[in-house]
């Protein structure tokens, strides 16, 4: 497997593609991608500015890049979208999905609808995507699936029970899929990631109580994330926690849950 995936260390000429391309980790995956030669797809949503994004990864990369707008939430749309860019691109080397929102507010205050927009969006878009792609690698015998999670998958915290909940089964989805594909020489890699300085909070936490409150020691810039993600690529690597440090702090709440429901809670009482 790791002969195969050395291939794919390298960018240039690979096609990737980017759910959620047209901002935040999505957006900053793609022009780190770019930058090291890549043929980028990039959809989502918003059209407009998914076709500068497209532009810019032109520019960075000197190779041809492309976008398609597509709501990951209609199961139909990724079809069609995903058979167009086969027909019009060629096949998918490497697989971002990093679309997603949250909406941070105690559970009992939650909609159903918002709740079913989160599973649809952040996880089963995420498993159908993954799922579509894995079938068109194992035929190559090659490929890399880059799923973007949560450090939230790992450490709860008070007003995120359903973003947290679609984060820590996206990690435990990629761990089942990482032991169904390695015989085909595909790579899963999880991303969980701490607080991003993104457009993410504008519509989780409107009010700005969260992203205010903590460090800024802590606060990821998306660059940040996709130069690890690009750097992980082809290497024998599961899962990207950043800051590192949250990896030791999930196995502290894993072996004493009741110390960390006390820190967590008094940490994030402002919420």
């Amino acid at each position: 497997m790791q002969k195969r995936l050395r291939e794919l260390r390298v960018l240039k000429n690979k096609i990737v593609l980017i759910t959620g391309g047209s901002s935040g980790i999505g957006e900053a995956t793609a022009y780190e991608a770019a930058k090291r030669g890549a043929i980028v797809v990039v959809c989502a949503r918003h059209l407009d500015q998914l076709e500068l994004v497209a532009k810019r990864c032109l520019i960075l990369s000197g190779r041809p890049a492309f976008a398609y707008q597509l709501d990951v939430a209609d199961p139909d749309q990724i079809d069609d979208v995903l058979e167009t860019i086969n027909h019009e691109v060629g096949s998918v080397d490497i697989l971002v999905n990093a679309a997603g929102f949250g909406d941070m507010q105690a559970d009992v205050k939650e909609t159903l609808p918002t709740m079913d927009k989160m599973v649809r969006v952040n996880l089963l878009a995420l498993m159908y995507i993954s799922r579509c792609t894995a079938k068109q690698m194992m035929s190559k015998g090659r490929g890399v699936i880059i799923n973007i999670g949560s450090i939230a998958g790992k450490i709860p915290t008070p007003n995120s029970g359903v973003y947290s909940a679609t984060k820590a089964g996206v990690i435990n989805y990629d761990n089942v899929l990482r032991m169904e594909l390695y015989d085909y020489g595909i790579q899963v890699i999880t991303v969980n990631p701490g607080p991003v300085d993104t457009h993410f909070f504008d519509k989780a936490d409107p009010k700005g109580n969260y992203i205010s409150h903590l460090p800024s020691a802590i606060v990821l810039h998306p660059a940040v994330i996709a130069r690890r993600i690009w750097n992980s690529v082809g290497y024998p690597v599961r899962e990207i926690n950043i800051p590192r440090f949250f990896s030791a702090v999930s196995i502290g709440y894993q072996l004493f849950p009741g110390i960390g429901d006390w820190v967590i809670k008094k940490f994030f009482a402002f919420k």
